[in-house]
């Protein structure tokens, strides 16, 4: 664990669930509205998302994959998961930043690049030389915050099937 005046960046707990799911969803719908129906949005449950949230924390642990929150005076504002490539088409010394997601009431503030320094230190130390992410390919905004990260079009695309709508989504890379 990590604090830095009234900052910290730690494993989440499944404790943690309901305020994970709170920054989950409401990123979701901030971040994704005009890119993802309002319909599907609307739809997102912070209760579901718990629930399932409190089942996959312990499941990931086992799996190498690394839950984040970062506290901003104990409260959950952010949150980010990193671990194994997911799509088992790279060497195994790459590694993938699965997600970082930022409380829409916490944007600007530096969280984002806190997480992304703390992604990039955790798959250093699991032996990684590089990772990936996938990103939603009108995703602007995320798009040019990424490539000022350093990250770089890999060029992999993939579709992730809804019900209803598809997401497009493309590859990006960045070495250590």
């Amino acid at each position: 664990m990590e604090t830095i005046n009234n900052i910290t960046i730690r494993e989440s707990e499944v404790s943690d669930a309901l305020g994970i799911a709170t920054v989950h969803v409401k990123s979701w719908q901030k971040t994704y509205k005009g890119l993802v129906p309002d319909e599907y949005l609307n739809s997102l449950s912070i209760p579901d998302k718990a629930s399932k949230l409190e089942k996959m924390i312990e499941e990931n642990r086992k799996k190498k994959i690394h839950n984040f929150v970062i506290e901003e005076d104990k409260e959950i504002v952010g949150i980010l998961t990193v671990g194994v490539n997911r799509e088992g088409d790279l060497p195994s010394d790459v590694g993938e930043l699965y997600g970082i997601y930022i409380h829409p009431d916490h944007e600007g503030k530096g969280f984002g690049s806190m997480l992304m320094n703390k992604a990039i230190e955790t798959l250093k130390t699991e032996g990684y030389k590089k990772a990936t992410l996938w990103v939603l390919d009108t995703n602007t905004k995320a798009r040019s915050w990424y490539e000022q990260k350093r990250w770089k079009v890999e060029g992999k695309t993939k579709v992730d099937k809804r019900i209803g709508f598809d997401l497009n989504e493309v590859r990006y890379i960045t070495e250590f």
